[in-house]
């Protein structure tokens, strides 16, 4: 079973379907990108901390040193997060970058690499701020990763993954860092020497690898202790072994998806992922199997947090599999008349004043009415111009849904659907709300 104690997120877009097979699953999404991969950084960052007294500074162009320090970010937590992953250029730190720092209040950084790969002069930027900088790094990306394992006290259990490609890196690094578990980096047929002196000097009790057989050469294995094998025939399968693995760990309130060709904009998302062990979700041309995977395990109710621009739309929400059946509004909305305490009607010519239907009655006739129409999702909307009828319907004070009246269907105002059945009748509106209101004014 999942864990399910993550506290749902704050969510900026509300309402758009994402995953749905069997299961009719409404999907609250909400995506953080910007206009280059620092950019999108600093939106991750500043989207999921408020503080973050330390942070770790990783070179922004390459994915081995940000990933082999995810697990660090646990060490160095503020309060009840992990520390934030933070990206720059080799020679300077970008400004995006810098506003995140100032407004962390960041205090201490730790850098990771060495001088060849974040230059002394950005070391100095951070000290002339009078930020304290400590720096990680080895002679070689295998011996940085070594390094930064080593900071990590009572270690019991490793994660090995290539350290040719980034993604089984990213797949494990929300897990490894709950785990207290180094992320350690070998080549696809070797285990470095560097490596093997790390595991003599610690009391393994389990070796996670991941990919033998495909991202890993099935010779390695006889070379770790306690090994026990998390595969999938290429990075996307193997990226839901491991969520499948550990799957009781992980909360499932949130899920994150990043790119599984490009590894830039899962960088910072890893660490934000950490802060409640949200599982990170790879996605490529479609996301079928992902689909799949969730309908299988019964995950229905998730917030999904889209990481950077390099996911389209298409791959969240325009798969075949996507329910784009035909149905009525109440089966798409989850909303009933017998909840519903008012209706306030707008009226976009501005002929009429808002109109408040509080009355029990009246407002079981107009989900009559909504009854007759047979919507579907629009797959490639021609968005509609203007309206003459909008509902916001409440609970109370709480708005619940709000529609547009027009073809396509507006439904909380980002989504459309196209009427199947049922046709726009101004008049019949009119006439509804007149009976309401004798004074108010038709439309022809």
């Amino acid at each position: 079973m999942f864990n399910k104690k993550f506290k749902p997120l704050v969510l900026l877009v509300v309402g758009v379907i994402l995953f749905s097979l069997t299961i009719n699953v409404q999907a609250n999404t909400k995506k953080l990108s910007g206009i280059d991969r620092y950019a999108t950084s600093a939106e991750i960052v500043l989207d999921n901390w408020e503080e973050s007294f330390h942070a770790i500074l990783v070179y922004g162009e390459d994915f081995s040193d940000a990933l082999s320090a995810v697990p660090l970010t646990k060490k160095y937590c503020s309060g009840p997060q992990n520390a934030a992953i933070l990206l720059t250029e080799r020679d300077y730190i970008p400004k995006d970058t810098l506003d995140v720092i100032r407004k962390l209040h960041v205090n201490d950084i730790t850098i990771i690499g060495g001088t060849g790969v974040i230059s002394l002069s950005v070391e100095n930027q951070l000290n002339a701020l009078g930020i304290n900088t400590n720096r990680l790094s080895g002679l070689d990306k295998y011996e940085t990763n070594i390094i930064i394992a080593n900071q990590l006290d009572n270690v019991s259990e490793i994660a090995i993954v290539t350290g040719e490609d980034f993604a089984d890196a990213l797949s494990v690094a929300p897990i490894a860092a709950n785990k207290n578990m180094p992320i350690i980096f070998v080549p696809h047929n070797e285990i470095p020497d560097v490596v093997k002196e790390y595991i003599k000097l610690h009391k393994i009790t389990r070796s996670y690898v991941i990919g033998v057989g495909s991202s890993l050469d099935e010779s390695i294995v006889s070379e770790l202790p306690n090994v026990e094998q998390i595969n999938g025939k290429d990075k996307y399968q193997r990226n839901l072994a491991v969520i499948d693995k550990f799957k009781s760990e992980l909360n499932v309130d949130a899920i994150y998806l990043t790119s599984g060709e490009n590894y830039a904009d899962g960088l910072s998302g890893a660490a934000a992922a950490t802060n409640n062990c949200n599982p990170l979700l790879l996605v490529g041309e479609d996301s079928i199997s992902q689909k799949a995977y969730l309908n299988s395990n019964l995950i229905t109710d998730y917030n999904v947090v889209v990481l950077g621009g390099t996911i389209s739309e298409a791959a969240i929400i325009g798969s075949d599999n996507i329910d784009y059946e035909e149905k009525k509004i109440i089966n798409i909305t989850n909303i009933k008349s017998d909840g519903i305490t008012k209706i306030i009607f707008y009226d976009g010519s501005g002929r009429n004043k808002p109109l408040t239907v509080e009355d029990k009655q009246k407002i079981r006739e107009f989900f009559v009415y909504l009854d007759g129409y047979l919507i579907k999702k629009a797959k490639n909307p021609e968005l509609s111009v203007g309206w003459i009828h909008k509902a916001k319907f409440y609970i109370n004070d709480k708005e619940v849904m709000n529609i547009a009246f027009v073809d396509p269907m507006i439904i909380n105002t980002k989504d459309y659907y196209d009427i199947i059945k049922g046709n726009l009748d101004t008049d019949k509106i009119d006439k509804y709300l007149k009976s309401i209101d004798p004074g108010y004014i038709y439309h022809n």
